[in-house]
């Protein structure tokens, strides 16, 4: 299959963030932390569409405090052009596992600029996107949700590596 080449960089890239994990840092996020974003892999519930299903891409995330942040992304969308979000959220503790991990709900809003290279369009889309974290020392893996006003609300589960900086 010609989509295993990124999947496997990506799974790659998630066992080696798993390195930065610190028992240290398992609590929430403190005041005023950076962290850089890995994009990431892509799952259509559309399967009539030919999507693209790796996503990557890069973004610069910061958090005003333990629980709300900003986050800017570009990368490569399922529809083989450009996706630039804009996004403000709340990560809200779920639940601790273990002395290391967290459990998060994550509720976003989001602006988003989109090229659509199959329709040659751009545009500009807004909305909630909720997620779920689960971040381990100054690593958290996300999963998003794109909602979509239809019979069937969920268009795709996105997902992205954060890793919080010192």
């Amino acid at each position: 299959m010609s989509g295993d080449g990124p999947k496997r960089i990506l799974v790659a890239l998630a066992i080696l963030a798993t390195g930065f994990s610190s028992p240290a840092l398992a609590d929430e996020p403190p005041d005023k932390r950076w962290g850089i974003s890995i994009w990431g892999l892509s799952y259509h519930i559309d399967h009539e569409i030919d999507f693209d299903e790796a996503n990557l891409g890069l973004g610069l995330r910061y958090y005003f405090n333990h629980r709300v942040f900003i986050e800017v992304d570009a990368l490569r969308n399922s529809n083989r052009g450009l996706v630039v979000p804009l996004s403000a959220g709340l990560d809200l503790k779920v639940a601790s596992l273990g002395q290391a991990c967290n459990l998060y709900a994550v509720a976003a809003g989001t602006v988003v600029y989109y090229q659509n290279q199959r329709t040659e369009r751009e545009y500009f889309k807004a909305g909630p996107v909720p997620g779920v974290t689960l971040g381990c020392g100054r690593v958290k893996t996300n999963a998003i949700i794109v909602l979509r006003p239809s019979h069937q609300p969920v268009a795709v589960i996105a997902a992205s590596l954060t890793i919080l900086l010192r």
